[in-house]
């Protein structure tokens, strides 16, 4: 058995999947027939390949997407405006068509004049043999810009050591992408079909209870 990628929403349909002969692995995959894409900035204006910006998508036949939102039509104009449904993801669409999943636009990080991907911090983590789940986010710098805070849930019968995960990190991911914060939780705050809440993490911020690594490097 075989597990293939792909990207779709209730929005949009299945717009972009792998397939079992794909090139490679490690990516969305690669746009579907009867879908149009594009990786756009702030503009809408389309980006070239290996640039980030967010997805938008399209469909060739008509009522293959979502028409709007119920009862909620200002969001519903924000999202399909100039056309092209906004995903609110943050991708890179490859030379060879293939397109890699960034971060969402709303949890992407800067620090220090740095992009960084709260997924990909995730990723980091959740590699570590104590971690059972986590959440990346980014809260206010005294300075400017933001800061990188961690909210973990440890694996049953595990105990998380901040300073030993940064370390663990240290290694595995740029100085400026390793987490200054880290709130070690019994769970982390989701909606009824699992999905990690991060904007009542973001909410709730730093607490007497945060773990402070450091000030962040100049």
């Amino acid at each position: 058995m075989s597990l293939l990628e792909g990207y779709g929403s209730t929005e949009t349909n299945f717009a972009i999947a792998t397939a079992p002969d794909s090139p490679r692995g490690g990516v969305m995959g690669w746009l579907r027939t009867g879908f149009e894409a594009r990786v756009a900035d702030e503009d809408d204006t389309a980006l070239p390949p290996g640039e980030a910006g967010e997805l938008l998508l399209r469909a060739d036949e008509p009522h293959a997407f979502a028409s709007g939102y119920f009862n909620m039509p200002e969001k519903t104009v924000e999202a399909w405006r100039n056309l092209w449904f906004h995903t609110g993801d943050r991708v890179v669409r490859d030379a060879d068509g293939a397109f890699r999943f960034v971060d969402r636009i709303k949890d992407a990080i800067r620090r220090r004049g740095e992009n960084i991907s709260s997924f990909e911090v995730e990723q980091v983590l959740l590699s570590h043999p104590g971690v059972a789940s986590c959440a990346v986010y980014p809260v206010r710098s005294e300075l400017a810009e933001d800061e990188v805070m961690a909210a973990l849930v440890a694996r049953d019968g595990e105990r998380i050591d901040p300073a030993e995960l940064v370390h663990f990190c240290e290694s595995r991911l740029p100085y400026f992408a390793v987490p200054r914060y880290i709130d070690v939780l019994p769970d982390l705050p989701r909606t009824e079909n699992g999905k990690v809440q991060k904007f009542k993490l973001r909410e709730r911020g730093v607490g007497p209870q945060t773990w402070d690594g450091r000030p962040a490097k100049s």
